[in-house]
């Protein structure tokens, strides 16, 4: 990644947490900085999201012995965006 800005709030794989603020990805910044980026565009961001959480629930499946919980990873990945900003 060179040439990444070192602040932006990206998830650090396969853990999903923030490489900023190690907070469960995606974080409150980063789930401002991504309403940014699809200020009218919803349905994109949730597509986007929804492929992150694929991705994410492989990871899990890969480094985790336990299953995760398919509900919790919604709201944390794409249930947020039903959500007013804030």
């Amino acid at each position: 990644m060179s040439g990444a800005d070192p602040r932006r709030h990206v998830a650090a794989r396969p853990a999903w947490r923030c490489r900023v603020c190690a907070a469960p990805w995606p974080c409150q910044p980063a789930k401002l900085a991504l309403r940014d980026e699809y200020p009218d565009d919803l349905v994109g961001l949730s597509v986007y999201l929804c492929v992150l959480l694929h991705e994410a629930a492989s990871d899990w499946a890969r480094v985790r012995t336990s299953p995760p919980d398919p509900a919790e990873l919604f709201r944390r990945f794409v249930g947020w965006t039903r959500s007013p900003p804030r």
